[in-house]
């Protein structure tokens, strides 16, 4: 929004000359940071003592520039500035002042209307409440819209009383037959022992047959170890007498034959 205030209800009287040499002032940009000590600031920021008249630049100007021709100090400027964001709340701090801490034309203007009022600030406020209508009625529908838009909805519920029936879907009879299986689960128990017990019997039995084959077969191969045995001993006592024999001279040794000459 970049719209002007009407402050020519405030602006004090300028003669001509005095205007064109106001105009005629070269700006003055310095960074915010620069440390300028000027007069000091009067009893409150919007009385009159001397003071040079309304100044409207056409560029945008640092802080040090607009103190030095007000002759107050920086900080009386910062002061202003705060003043002028509460007294116009319609207006954005980028209409107010650019990203390089120069305060606008309208932001001067408005800060130096303050400064030549000779007003206190909540009178000056309400002077440029009364002279802007138009700006107030677009800032406080603005804020009541913005109010109604953050505020929870709420829904109001109507409790009626209903004459329509409840549809009851008819539940059939649910017939049902109990068996009674005690008997027949005792004899099928019993069946069970009865066969657990066969199969006790079957195994004591098959392992009995084992044991009996096995000794059966132990025997046997020990008799015909033994045989072995006794017809290896008869050999080798036949073979001893009959070397005896040999030794005795009760035997004679064979002769073997004669060799043939060849012609």
């Amino acid at each position: 929004m970049t719209e002007y205030l009407d402050l020519s209800v405030v602006e004090p009287m300028t003669d001509s000359l005095t205007f064109s040499q106001e105009l005629d002032l070269p700006p003055t940009q310095e960074p915010f940071s620069d440390v300028a000590a000027t007069s000091p600031a009067t009893s409150y920021e919007g009385s009159t003592n001397a003071h040079p008249p309304l100044w409207r630049p056409t560029e945008p100007q640092f802080t040090k520039a607009i103190a030095q021709y007000y002759g107050v100090s920086r900080k009386s400027v910062q002061q202003w500035f705060q003043k002028v964001k509460d007294a116009c709340p319609w207006f954005t701090e980028a209409d107010l002042k650019l990203p390089d801490e120069r305060y606008t034309p309208l932001c001067i203007e408005l800060m130096g209307g303050y400064r030549t009022s000779g007003l206190p600030f909540e009178a000056w406020k309400a002077q440029l409440w009364e002279q802007n209508p138009d700006l107030v009625e677009a800032y406080q529908a603005s804020q009541s819209s913005n109010q109604a838009a953050n505020e929870p909805m709420s829904s109001a519920i109507t409790v009626r009383e209903s004459n329509q029936p409840l549809p009851v879907q008819e539940i059939q009879p649910l017939n049902l037959t109990v068996v009674d299986s005690t008997q027949r689960l005792a004899e099928a128990i019993s069946s069970l022992n009865s066969t657990l017990q066969q199969f006790v019997s079957n195994d004591q039995t098959l392992e009995d047959a084992l044991k009996q084959n096995a000794t059966q077969k132990g025997s046997r191969l020990g008799t015909e170890l033994a045989i072995a045995e006794i017809g290896s001993m008869m050999q080798a006592s036949e073979a001893a007498r009959v070397e005896l024999a040999k030794k005795l001279g009760l035997v004679s040794n064979p002769t073997e034959p004669p060799q043939q000459q060849s012609a």
